[in-house]
């Protein structure tokens, strides 16, 4: 019962959820408020003009001239819903991770930084970032030519493998030296 009403209660609540989205809850006044607080606090933070009236003023200004722009409330509503993915996905990734490495293994940062790079790219993808960016044709193009990609990819990784491997970095006495293993 979706839309109907249950013993439960949950119905409801779901029906008070739609009526937020209908109302623009979602699409404008979320996407408001985290403009204007993100602002805000970078304006305090950098301490630009020295007075918090000045500071509220621009970031309010700045917040409605963010949400009269359509597209703005969906790229923040799909961001944001696509980011919980991925941070679902990390948390599953560090249960999984806790269960099989070795307590001083330090592997995991390796794992979690190419699974956060890659949920990254998703999450933005899935916003349409991308696709503003490069436009309507990059997909397509990204499609027929993704062999040819991934082969540039894991020779650029090779070449760096190859010319940094080698390389290792002693200090001594405050200096950095470099040597290499020969």
């Amino acid at each position: 019962m979706v839309n109907g009403y249950s013993d439960f209660g949950w119905t409801a609540l779901y029906g008070v959820i739609q009526q937020w989205e209908q109302f623009g809850v979602f699409t404008v006044l979320f996407p408001f408020i985290l403009i204007f607080a993100i602002v805000f606090a970078i304006l305090e933070k950098i301490k630009l003009f020295d007075n918090r009236g000045v500071n509220l003023i621009i970031a309010l200004i700045l917040g409605f001239f963010t949400v009269s722009n359509p597209y703005v409330g969906g790229f923040f509503m799909y961001f944001f819903s696509n980011l919980a993915i991925g941070i679902a996905i990390m948390l599953a990734l560090i249960i999984l991770l806790g269960v099989a490495l070795k307590p001083g293994d330090k592997s995991w940062m390796w794992i979690f930084s190419l699974a956060g790079g890659a949920i990254f790219l998703v999450v933005m993808a899935r916003s349409g970032v991308f696709k503003m960016i490069f436009g309507e044709g990059f997909w397509f193009w990204l499609q027929r030519n993704s062999a040819i990609v991934i082969i540039f990819a894991i020779i650029i990784l090779m070449v760096a493998i190859v010319f940094l491997g080698p390389l290792t970095n002693k200090i001594k006495g405050g200096k950095v030296f470099r040597e290499t293993t020969d």
